[in-house]
């Protein structure tokens, strides 16, 4: 082989192995893991400093909204209220629907020693939507049990 040829290999090899090792730092730097308050308060130390999503409810009057500041501090509780979490968000307008009780998604980054995520995105899900749907839902299988029951008599 002629030293071009070798040059160009090992150029080739160096930019490969530059941009693997530059895709494996970008995914593991954007990955985040999911949990729920109480399992996010139970692996704190794993996930110190590191980018979490957290689904739970806003605990009641948890809630402080600094609108000269654009600063939305609350507490993000599991269902049953055993576990909480601290939640910030500085620069971003408050959510429609957040109200304490309601349900609400945080992306953002975890510290254990506050028990705080500071949060890059937050959002609430509309519960009468799903109540909704979900007793039109049991209407329907009421009227179809109903028809059943009138065709065999």
């Amino acid at each position: 082989m002629s030293r071009s040829r070798i040059k160009i290999f090992v150029a080739s090899g160096i930019l490969v192995s530059s941009l693997i090792l530059l895709v494996f730092v970008g995914v593991k730097n954007t990955s985040l893991r999911h949990f729920r308050p109480e399992q996010l308060v139970a692996q704190a130390q794993e996930v110190h400093q590191k980018g979490v999503q957290i689904d739970g409810f806003i605990a009641e009057k948890s809630t402080s909204w600094d609108h000269g500041n654009f600063q939305l501090s609350f507490v993000v509780r599991d269902e049953a209220d055993t576990a909480r979490v601290n939640v910030v968000s500085v620069g971003k307008l408050k959510p429609d629907n957040f109200k304490d009780g309601g349900n609400v998604f945080v992306e953002g980054r975890y510290n254990a020693d506050e028990n705080l995520i500071t949060a890059s995105k937050i959002q609430t899900k509309c519960a009468s939507k799903y109540q909704q749907a979900g007793s039109a839902l049991a209407t329907q299988e009421k009227y179809q049990i109903e028809a059943e029951v009138t065709q065999q008599n």
